[in-house]
This record gives C-alpha cells, sequence and structure tokens, in this order.
C-alpha cells in the first residue's frame, strides 16, 4: 500500500538517566500504511513511540514526518494522533469535558465525528474517566484521536488487557479508517498475533534494536 514514505527515521539513538534506550534505528513507514512494532516489554516500543510524537528528543539521528522534524513541531504534531499504552489522562474528568478540551486542543477535531463513532463505541460521555473500565478508556482515547482526523495514528499496546471482542472491533474501526481516509497508522504491541492480520509491515525490535524488518 502506499508508496510515498511519511515517516523516516534514521539512525535514532536515545538514552535516558544515562541508560541507552534506543540504538541506531531505522524505519520507514509508507503513506496509507499499517505498520507493526513488535517488541518484548523493555525493548524500546514505548521510547521509540515517545520520540516519534516529539515527546522526547532524540539524542542522535533524526525522525521526519513528511521532510520535516517532529520534536517542537506543532504544525505536525496537530497531524498525529497518539494513543498511549497508559490512558491516564485526567482521572477527575467526565468525558464531556474531555471532548471540550481536545476541541481546544486540535484545529481538527470534529464533534460529528466523534458522535458517529461513538454510535458502535457507546461511550457514556457523562461518566467520569476514573469510573471506566480498562476497555471503555481505551475505546474513549482510541475514539478521541480518531475524532482529530489524523493523517498519523499512533497506538501503543491498544490492545493489551482488552478482551477478543473489543480487540476486534478496534482492529476492525482502525482498518476502516486507513481505507477510508488514507490515515498511515503505526501500532506497537508485544504479541504478533495481536496485530499482524491487519499489518502491511512489521519490525521487530530487540534491546532497543531493530532485528527484523518484513
Amino acid at each position: 500500500m502506499g508508496g510515498a514514505s511519511l515517516i523516516d527515521i534514521k539512525n535514532v539513538s536515545k538514552s535516558i538517566d544515562g541508560k541507552c534506550i534506543l540504538k541506531n534505528v531505522n524505519l520507514h513507514v509508507n503513506k496509507g500504511s499499517i505498520f507493526g512494532i513488535i517488541g518484548e516489554n523493555g525493548a524500546g516500543k514505548t521510547t521509540l513511540i515517545k520520540c516519534l510524537t516529539g515527546i522526547y528528543r532524540v539524542n542522535g539521528g533524526s525522525i521526519l514526518i513528511d521532510g520535516e522534524e517532529v520534536f517542537d513541531n506543532n504544525r505536525i504534531k496537530q497531524r498525529i494522533g497518539y494513543v498511549s499504552d497508559e490512558n491516564q489522562y485526567f482521572s477527575s474528568f467526565i468525558v464531556s469535558q474531555l471532548l471540550k478540551f481536545y476541541k481546544k486542543t486540535y484545529n481538527n477535531f470534529s464533534q460529528e465525528k466523534f458522535d458517529e463513532l461513538n454510535k458502535k463505541f457507546k461511550i457514556p460521555v457523562e461518566r467520569r474517566i476514573r469510573e471506566l473500565s480498562k476497555g471503555m478508556k481505551m475505546r474513549t482515547a482510541i475514539l478521541l484521536n480518531l475524532s482529530l482526523k489524523p493523517d498519523i495514528l499512533i497506538l501503543d499496546e491498544p490492545t493489551s488487557g482488552l478482551d477478543a471482542v473489543i480487540k476486534k472491533e478496534i482492529m476492525s474501526i482502525i482498518v476502516e479508517e486507513v481505507a477510508l481516509r488514507g490515515v498511515t497508522v503505526l501500532i506497537s504491541s508485544h504479541q504478533l498475533d495481536h496485530i499482524e492480520r491487519i499489518c502491511d509491515s512489521v519490525a521487530i525490535i530487540k534491546n532497543g534494536s531493530i532485528k527484523l524488518s518484513l
């Protein structure tokens, strides 16, 4: 799928508190494709994703999205939807308050898109975040980020701890977004079988290095 490379990760290294977490990582993700990063917990997946979303600055190498550095680049960050594996958010917020926050933060946020997708997701918008189950919190995070109408959707362990029905539902909605809007998706998991059915390409990361890219 795709063709033109949208995400270019070149010779990236990252150390945290003196410990080398990423070593000379090279990856290229094509526009309109679904790319999977597979690795055990502690392999460096989340650190790589935090570099890719501009949360961390890399120590060496470069991360380019559409030819532009992502760190400190708000225009590029506006185009990225990011679902972390934690989804802490503001636990005392009511879901509807979180919607208002997203509307103020992201130029392209669409209430209409949220409402349309929520017919399927059934998120109770008048409940507090802390009252939601883990599965419902993950649905909320994915739904909010899809409603940004992102060009790039980055998902860190999005199916961790969820039951099979919700996993299938989430994966089908991601595939649908790629088909409808040509979204580029990068998805991490510690288990290949969770995501291999939907990925166009996968890379395996181990001890902070890419061991295999297919």
